[in-house]
């Protein structure tokens, strides 16, 4: 009989740990909602790196940083996710999307106004999100940890609205919901968000549905506002700082700095071979040819990419049939097509375009010849 007693306890006890089980698969199914806001391609100036004006769409380890994002909310169990992008970029967008984006995803497009006044993006994603909880990310922006431990601490403590922001050295003190006014935008300009960016927000169930109102100024992009808005209306909002929060501002060095945390993520590593020496978390496509080179990581090489009698050092992306030979590299980004051959220098933190050139030439007189565009730098070293 006690044997019997046992078992059924332990029955009782796996039957408990299993609904345990199903209601946290149940609360990640509840919260299968994201909404990715892209920015106003007009309102940046540059450099512009790739083929594209889209800040979302500039490439970091080998992809646009909206995939990543894509990524992390896969990661964190979200499966549906509505795509907010105004008019001019919502075509590249989706393109993007359909063509390097995760699997195991629904994305749903939906078209903003450009200029960022009036509120149908906003409530074109309440309608999507409807009375589940959800999550706003930035499209031009990505974290460097998980996704997934907010959204606990959401269902756990019953918030209404969980605003992530990167300290960046702000005091605390001055990041106030409430009573903080709201700062006025001018027409046709993005409002200005609270000290720290705040690139991601997360909403509790029903949220997002209370925010539209026309007598409102807060916009689907300001995600300050409407966690302001929301604590204004008696709702339970709380701030969470974070320090691996990298964002492209239209600035070369956010790039540079969001691939690097990127590729710290890298736990691969290849099989030297053709009298290479690698070390450390190194990816290289199977199409890509690397020999006598010494490659040490985190680096990532594209397809088709060449890589002969180089140095490829941490940090590194190496795009789609991109060459390199007598060559040293490290902590950049060489984007699709672009060359780099027997430069007498290291190329360090740098970035180098699609279908870019760069060689040394022997011929005489010797003298720095150079093809700069708008907004482009060159540091001589």
């Amino acid at each position: 009989m006690g044997g019997l007693r046992d078992r059924k306890m332990f029955l009782g006890c796996e039957e408990a740990c299993a609904r345990v089980r199903t209601c946290a698969i149940r609360w990640i199914d509840v919260l299968c909602k994201g909404v990715v806001v892209v920015p106003n391609t007009t309102a940046w100036t540059g450099p512009w790196l790739g083929a594209t004006r889209g800040p979302s769409l500039q490439r970091v380890a080998n992809r646009p940083i909206i995939c990543h994002v894509l990524d992390a909310m896969r990661e964190a169990g979200i499966a549906d996710v509505a795509v907010v992008a105004p008019g001019d970029a919502a075509e590249e967008t989706a393109a993007c999307i359909a063509s390097e984006g995760p699997a195991g995803i629904a994305v749903q497009h939906l078209v903003s106004d450009r200029r960022g006044i009036g509120d149908d993006a906003l409530r074109a994603a309440a309608e999507f999100v409807g009375d589940a909880p959800c999550l706003l990310h930035r499209a031009n922006g990505v974290l460097g940890q998980a996704l997934l431990p907010y959204i606990e601490l959401l269902a756990e403590e019953s918030i209404d609205a969980l605003l992530l922001i990167d300290d960046g050295g702000s005091d605390p003190k001055r990041l106030r919901l409430v009573p903080q006014p709201l700062p006025i935008a001018a027409e046709g300009e993005q409002a200005p968000t609270t000290p720290g960016f705040a690139g991601i927000c997360l909403l509790g169930a029903g949220a997002l549905s209370r925010l539209p109102n026309p007598e409102r100024s807060a916009q689907l992009h300001d995600f300050a506002a409407l966690a302001e808005q929301l604590a204004r209306d008696g709702g339970r909002a709380q701030v969470r700082m974070v320090r691996k929060w990298r964002h492209f501002a239209g600035d070369a060095l956010d790039l540079l700095d969001m691939n690097r945390m990127l590729l710290d993520a890298l736990d691969q590593e290849a099989i030297a071979g053709d009298g290479n020496h690698f070390e450390g978390p190194i990816v290289i496509h199977p199409t890509a040819r690397v020999t006598s080179s010494v490659i040490v990581g985190p680096v990532m090489i594209g397809a088709d990419a060449l890589i002969a009698d180089s140095y490829i050092g941490p940090h590194t992306a190496i795009g789609e049939r991109v060459r390199i030979e007598g060559a040293e590299v490290e902590r950049s980004i060489v984007l699709a097509d672009a060359s780099v051959l027997h430069v007498g220098g290291r190329l360090v933190a740098s970035i180098v375009g699609l279908h870019a050139r760069i060689f040394r030439d022997f011929s005489m007189p010797r003298a720095l010849r150079l093809q700069v565009g708008d907004g482009d730098e060159v540091a001589l070293c």
